[in-house]
């Protein structure tokens, strides 16, 4: 090659290298100052006296104010410079809104969500709620706004989005509480309209036992005992959809709940009760949660309060303050209703008690990035919208207590205050949350139990099914009064377990309902772990949240070893066998045999019920198999057991070829997926897979904010719920008045900036299992934010 041109050559790569040098450092340069800041003073109008915000090592923020107002306003600051793409993400999922930032991949989301209008919701609970609360609100919200403004670089998220972030509003905390609905209950009716096709068009002997009222593994904590139902003469209609559909859309048979439980002051080294929370969700980066302690002055008393906050509200969700801890399940009891309209002939009016009215249609417009704004129209009645229809056409509309100004307030705010495990249920009974189990324990050594978040009053009707409301026969009559609350304190027993299960029986039960209860399996585990002690401390009851063992499918196990393998002529059995020979009997993260067991059962499972699915199917395509799923285990497990002829799945000859076929499916796919499946082990197959919810549309990004890809043990049937990007988004043991024995696990990390200095801090030790502390440890970092003109 010609010198000259050897020259240019190098010239030009010189070049292009510099060039890319010089990206590189702007990009880095640009994100370093989307960096929040964590030193120094920052002037902020509108706060009434300074505030301290003190960060340790692991970045858990410690705010000292003078004022709640105060104290609002610089968690708002700090919350704004941490998470504000997260807390937007929040906002714009209930409102639907998520088009205006990803454009038409959203619009079908949005076009759901916006039925139930939660933006204008919103803004209604804002200017119903007590002045006291909506100042706080506001105060919040000037925080957030303000630390927007101090970045001197909007966060990455933007700049890859092409975006740039909308500023706060009070209504969107009211829309951050909003998206907790959204997450943790239907907003379809999709369960009630399952279960009345399965009623409708199934025997009435095969639906009974398909949808039991109770099963072997419920372990509710008042003992009560619900049976589940015998086998059935009838079998499985006839269909002409033969259609294989996977029952399951999320294969790994992932469960989003929570645990918690307390024991009394007389199983405890202090007299005091002992708390223990760890609350399920999916998980990505950042973590949902924001570590934080609050002090404040208030009545003329100094108050302090150590937990979680959500970004996006000024509120700790679960903590403790020295006299009272308290921590969160979801209850899955039944919050909402479909209800069949009847319509008059040219179907522009429905029936009411009142007669025939017209629908009322509200405007919604949706604005779509990089595309025209689309406008729906919104079609509601006096119950609530129009979500859906049945399987002969007839629109149904959703009653559900998010659409409710008792669905949504600031009243969660009071447990900061509150001592005794009877003043945390006062406050509880009139929370405006998704309805959850609000467990406490105090510093005087009592502990509590009851539901936390509005409860409707029915009439007339079934509330599992559809209903006709047209006459007036059926119906709510209100809500329950505070007085009138499922609650127990202070048991016999001094334990008390929740696991988003049955928890109750009796009128307490029929006041909660049933909207689709966790298995009791993990339930259950808890109860008999807390009875195999009679004192416990902090560490004991984290050896409970992370208790692995496979008592759930351990009955699984001894199946296949005894019935399954036996009969099977797969090349590969005496390899199964010894895998299964050799299991632990948990889900721990070298065990081959627990992941065989599991997988097993999940592909025999939708093997089973295919049947059931294409009938299902064929009558309506909205029918949904996860809604009404959990308590058919007990009648998977006697139909496997006992082999009932009239059960057997229509594509199989017998139930051995249904075994058989069950085992070679569910080894191919690992093999499909894996490589080999001999090769596997359970925490591989499990292996941490939290991301940033981007990572996935931007290349290279993953290596830069996800956490990193390491096994992971743990399963959905047992107290460490654990799956490779959904569990335990938080774990917290803790005896008010001891804090600085408590234990807490955070997943992914307090910072929700790659380069920040504490950018995936404590994920390992959630990972492991390594008790870490609630409370903060040496100051690092110490801003000072002081009143401003």
């Amino acid at each position: 090659m010609p010198a000259a041109k050897t020259k240019l050559l190098k010239s030009l790569l010189l070049g292009l290298t510099a060039l890319l040098i010089i990206m590189l450092l702007s990009a880095y340069l640009l994100l370093r100052a989307s960096l929040p800041k964590l030193d120094g003073e920052q002037a902020l109008p509108g706060l009434s006296q300074t505030v301290d915000v003190m960060r340790d090592a692991g970045g858990m923020a410690v705010f000292t104010a003078h004022s709640r107002q105060d104290l609002a306003h610089a968690v708002g600051f700090v919350h704004s410079q941490e998470r504000f793409f997260q807390m937007d993400l929040l906002r714009r999922n209930s409102a639907g809104e998520l088009s205006g930032l990803f454009g038409a991949a959203a619009l079908k989301r949005d076009k759901e969500i916006r039925l139930h209008r939660f933006r204008d919701r919103a803004q209604l609970a804002l200017q119903t709620m007590p002045a006291q609360h909506r100042e706080v609100i506001e105060a919040y919200t000037h925080g957030v706004n303000q630390g927007l403004e101090a970045l001197a670089a909007r966060s990455f998220e933007y700049y890859l989005l092409g975006a740039e972030p909308e500023p706060w509003q009070p209504s969107d905390t009211m829309l951050a509480l909003y998206s907790m609905y959204l997450d943790l209950q239907h907003h379809d009716g999709r369960r009630d309209l399952s279960l009345t096709l399965m009623k409708s068009y199934l025997p009435e002997d095969l639906y009974a036992f398909l949808h039991p009222p109770g099963s072997q593994w419920d372990a509710p904590i008042d003992g009560s005992i619900l049976a589940t139902n015998p086998l059935p003469t009838s079998g499985w209609p006839t269909s002409q959809n033969k259609e294989l559909v996977m029952l399951d859309d999320r294969p790994e048979d992932r469960t989003i709940g929570s645990n918690n439980w307390a024991v009394g002051g007389a199983l405890s080294p202090y007299q005091a009760g002992i708390l223990a929370d760890d609350m399920h969700l999916g998980l990505r980066v950042p973590n949902i949660w924001f570590k934080a302690q609050f002090n404040w002055q208030q009545d003329g008393q100094q108050h302090q309060v150590t937990g979680v906050t959500l970004p996006g509200t000024p509120l700790m969700v679960v903590g403790s303050n020295g006299k009272l801890a308290w921590g969160f399940t979801n209850s899955y009891g039944d919050w909402s209703d479909l209800i069949r309209l009847k319509l008059n002939e040219n179907g522009d009016q429905y029936l009411t008690p009142a007669g025939y009215q017209p629908f009322t249609f509200v405007s919604q417009q949706i604005d779509i990035k990089g595309a025209p704004t689309e406008t729906i129209q919104v079609k509601e009645t006096i119950w609530g919208p129009v979500v859906s229809e049945d399987e002969d056409g007839n629109p149904l509309a959703l009653r559900w207590v998010a659409h409710d100004q008792q669905g949504a307030n600031m009243s969660l705010i009071g447990l900061e205050l509150a001592h005794t495990v009877e003043q945390g249920a006062d406050v509880g009974n009139t929370m405006g949350i998704p309805a959850q189990n609000l467990m406490m324990a105090d510093s005087q050594g009592n502990i509590g139990w009851t539901i936390a978040g509005p409860m409707p009053v029915r009439f007339g009707f079934d509330s599992r099914y559809i209903a006709d409301w047209s006459d007036g026969s059926a119906g709510w009559s209100g809500y329950l009064e505070s007085n009138d609350y499922p609650r127990v304190i202070n048991p016999a027993n001094h334990r008390l377990w929740t696991a988003n299960a049955r928890v109750v029986g009796g009128q307490m039960y029929d006041k909660i309902g049933d909207g689709g209860y966790a298995l009791g399996a993990r339930n259950q585990q808890i109860r008999d772990d807390l009875f195999a002690k009679d004192s416990f401390n902090e560490q004991d009851l984290l050896d409970i949240q992370l208790d692995n063992r496979a008592v759930f499918l351990t009955p699984w196990h001894d199946f296949m070893l005894k019935t399954v393998l036996p009969a099977s002529q797969h090349p590969q059995k005496a390899l199964v066998i010894e895998a299964l020979q050799n299991w632990t009997a948990s889900a721990a993260e070298d065990d081959l045999g627990y992941l065989l067991v599991r997988q097993f059962r999940l592909n025999l499972r939708d093997k089973v019920f295919q049947d059931l699915n294409r009938l299902m199917q064929a009558h309506s395509p909205r029918f949904n198999f996860n809604a009404v799923r959990n308590q058919m285990e007990a009648p998977l497990w006697l139909m496997v057991s006992q082999q009932p002829q009239n059960l057997l799945p229509s594509d199989y000859d017998s139930w051995t070829e249904l075994f058989n076929a069950a085992l070679t499916d569910s080894l191919a796919k690992l093999d499909k997926d894996f490589g080999d499946w001999r090769t596997l082990t359970w925490g591989q197959f499990n292996a941490v897979d939290i991301r940033h919810p981007m990572s996935a549309f931007v290349p290279l990004l993953g290596e830069l904010t996800d956490m990193p890809k390491r096994p992971l043990a743990g399963d959905s049937f047992m107290p460490r719920v654990a799956q490779s990007s959904s569990g335990a988004s938080q774990r917290l043991v803790v005896a008010p008045g001891h804090e600085d024995k408590a234990i807490f696990h955070m997943p992914s990390s307090q910072a929700g900036h790659p380069l920040s200095p504490y950018f995936g801090v404590g994920h390992e030790a959630w990972r492991s299992g390594q008790p870490t502390g609630l409370l903060p440890q040496a100051t690092r970092y110490q801003l000072r934010l002081i009143p401003g003109e």
